[in-house]
């Protein structure tokens, strides 16, 4: 997660706390949603034998890999909500 994470400020020209928060918790339950669905998606090493004996292991390195980036995402959406709703 980025040090450097720009939090947004709550003020009366901006959105809302609640629209903000609202809208971030849509999107970190959408990623969650998004996360169990890539699960599914793990890689079957009977798909990638006749590319070679170390094809599995790099198709599950890649798809470890997208479902870190999800889980990096979600906790950063989840860091600029918890930001906000002190």
């Amino acid at each position: 997660m980025p040090s450097d994470l720009l939090m947004p400020v709550i003020h009366l020209n901006g959105t809302s706390k609640e629209r903000l928060i609202e809208a971030l918790c849509e999107a970190s339950n959408k990623l969650n949603d998004a996360y169990e669905a890539l699960k599914e998606t793990a890689p079957n090493g009977r798909d990638y034998y006749p590319i070679g004996p170390s094809a599995i292991i790099t198709a599950q390195e890649q798809h470890h890999s997208r479902l870190r980036r999800l889980d990096e995402i979600k906790s950063e959406i989840d860091q600029i909500t918890e930001s906000i709703d002190i």
